[in-house]
């Protein structure tokens, strides 16, 4: 009974997901409750429509809440199968949707990128969705309505977010345009992941634009943090292209979020070319006013970075004694600590390369580039 009153003011996301579960189980399994369970099967159905997007990622655009999501659903369809119960075909459809973008969400360590709350969970649970789901193929490129691109370019992988903050569900992050790569199963680009402990100055640090490799304007996030645990995304706007030719992708995608504070557009283009050897980006700013700005690269811990040419490039040696190299153009580069909170687990010092400058008049450009080191 108190389900049943209370979970009408839950909002959507995975709570209400568990909470549909736990109805599901109880007007099951508890006496005189059967009666209940047609009116909570059209909840599964209009819930699987309404929580799986089209292209099957999670509403909350969280890969951890993928997980969970994911495994919410699985779960309803083993106890109503069990039950000898129709499965909903809304339900099925979701799961068919969401196990796809699951796989979408991870890098080659088996682990989830770091988006609006995640952190890298643990691999083998991740499989064992994966297989109860009956995951088939490989992940899309594009997911167009949950906003992410990814790039497979041989062992490297980029994950980009080019999507408008998710307004449902407390972990959505400020990390408008930020983006991931690894190599193999080396991580090398991160963003610092989510906070699991209970110190509130922390979960808002980490939820911050800064705590992303993304640009940062002023010191400011991109759009607001509530301490509340929401985003507000009222008039954002972001647009995003892909193009693809020859093997090689280049993504295009912009965003408002300074508009409304400074009068600046942020536009990133990322190239990566069809061998994953080389990738390209820029930044620009477009709007009104002298502001400075910073480009974050967040590392991980593993990997170790070191000025090199007088501070005109950084070299990034990998665990498996590889190395990349980034230069920039139209701002100046350096090292810095930070944080990595990825596995979930006590934070981890490392290292960041931040690319530091001002725009003139609203504008600026920054054109960097990361290529591998080949050895002659």
């Amino acid at each position: 009974r108190h389900l049943r009153r209370a979970g009408r003011f839950v909002p959507d996301g995975v709570d209400k997901m568990m909470v549909t579960k736990a109805l599901i189980y109880t007007s099951l399994c508890l006496p005189h409750s059967l009666r209940y369970v047609p009116r909570h099967l059209k909840a599964v159905a209009r819930m699987s429509d309404r929580q799986i997007l089209p292209d099957g990622g999670h509403v909350e655009r969280n890969p951890a809440a993928q997980v969970q999501g994911l495994q919410h659903l699985l779960d309803i369809r083993s106890i109503l199968n069990s039950a000898l119960i129709e499965i909903p075909k809304q339900l099925e459809q979701a799961i068919d949707r969401g196990a796809p973008m699951l796989q979408f969400f991870r890098h080659d360590d088996g682990g989830l990128s770091l988006f609006n709350g995640s952190n890298e969970g643990n691999p083998k649970l991740i499989d064992i969705v994966l297989a109860k789901a009956k995951a088939h193929g490989k992940p899309l490129t594009s997911a167009t309505h949950t906003g992410f691109e990814r790039v497979v370019a041989n062992d490297t992988l980029v994950i980009a977010d080019t999507g408008t903050p998710s307004t449902v569900g407390r972990g959505a992050h400020a990390g408008l345009l930020s983006f991931e790569m690894s190599v193999g199963k080396q991580r090398v680009i991160v963003n610092c992941g989510a906070y699991a402990g209970q110190d509130p100055m922390w979960q808002q640090a980490q939820r911050a634009t800064a705590a992303h490799s993304t640009l940062v304007l002023t010191d400011q996030n991109s759009c607001e943090v509530r301490k509340d645990g929401s985003i507000s995304a009222h008039g954002m706007k972001v647009t995003a292209e892909r193009h693809t030719d020859g093997g090689s992708s280049l993504i295009d995608v912009s965003h408002n979020g300074y508009v409304a504070s400074h009068g600046v557009i942020h536009r990133r283009r990322l190239y990566i070319n069809a061998s994953g050897m080389d990738i390209r980006g820029e930044d620009t700013l477009d709007g009104n006013g002298d502001h400075k700005f910073t480009i974050r690269f967040h590392l991980h811990p593993f990997v170790k970075a070191s000025l090199v040419q007088g501070g005109e490039s950084v070299l990034l040696r990998l665990p498996d004694k590889t190395g990349w190299r980034l230069r920039c153009s139209g701002g100046i580069a350096s090292l810095q600590e930070s944080i990595y909170l990825g596995d979930g687990g006590e934070p981890k010092r490392t290292e960041q390369i931040v690319i530091s400058g001002a725009s003139h008049q609203g504008d600026a450009q920054v054109k960097w580039a990361l290529a591998k080191v080949t050895r002659s």
